[in-house]
């Protein structure tokens, strides 16, 4: 099963830095606007998701992905 951390905070230069320090896919989406990032990072282990919890001033959460269409 795959497991998808999201990483939420207000740093983009530290989300990008913890997200280049891994060696996982990822994602960083930008609402700028807002100035609120979030992070995606698939197959995230339960010791990545405890270092993303350890990071200043952010909200991790994890999910198992039950279902997923790839489009088409």
């Amino acid at each position: 099963m795959t497991r998808v951390l999201f990483v939420e905070g207000k740093d983009e230069a530290a989300l990008r830095a913890f997200a280049q320090g891994l060696a996982l896919p990822w994602r960083l989406l930008a609402r700028p606007e807002q100035e609120l990032f979030l992070l995606e990072v698939s197959h995230a282990g339960e010791e990545t998701g405890r270092a993303a919890a350890a990071l200043a001033n952010v909200r991790a959460w994890a999910f198992d992905v039950v279902d997923e269409s790839l489009g088409g």
